[in-house]
Formats: C-alpha cells, sequence, structure tokens
C-alpha cells in the first residue's frame, strides 16, 4: 500500500501540472509550510508556504533565502528530535 500524500501543482512558467509528494508539513512562526518532492527524485525537495486550507489550500514556492534556510533549519531540527526518541 502507497502511503504518500500527492498533491498536484501547476507550474507557472509552463502551465504544466506536476505531482509532488508531501514530504513533511510544518508550522514555522505561524506561518505553514510543506516540503513537497517530485515523485521521480527522491533527492530534491522544495519548501512551499500554505495558503489557506484543506481542498481550498494553494502552495507557493518559497524564494527568500531568509525564509527558505529558516523553514529548513525547522525541518532539521524536527527530524534530529524524531531520531533522538
Amino acid at each position: 500500500m502507497d502511503d504518500r500524500h500527492v498533491i498536484t501543482l501547476t507550474d507557472p512558467d509552463t502551465n504544466e501540472k506536476v505531482e509532488l509528494e508531501i514530504v513533511e508539513e510544518l508550522t514555522v512562526n505561524g506561518e505553514n509550510y510543506a516540503l513537497l518532492a517530485p515523485l521521480d527524485n527522491d533527492d530534491e525537495a522544495f519548501v512551499y508556504k500554505v495558503i489557506g486550507e484543506g481542498a481550498d489550500a494553494s502552495y507557493e514556492m518559497v524564494e527568500d533565502e531568509e525564509e527558505f534556510n529558516m523553514v529548513v533549519d525547522e525541518y532539521d531540527r524536527l527530524f534530529d528530535e524524531e531520531m533522538d526518541n
């Protein structure tokens, strides 16, 4: 059984539909984020800000380096904490 949570987004540049797996969802400084990875590449992931909730949620790629690093640092912290338990 496949436990992956997959969403489909439209690339704003090419208008191409892209399927991405939600690797992790987390909240940083009151903002919701998701780490999304292409289904065909386990080594690559992108940080998206989640706008809204549930079926109305939209995803906006985080391009600001400081914001990106803040989310990745929190993900790393949570991952390390989980591995210690």
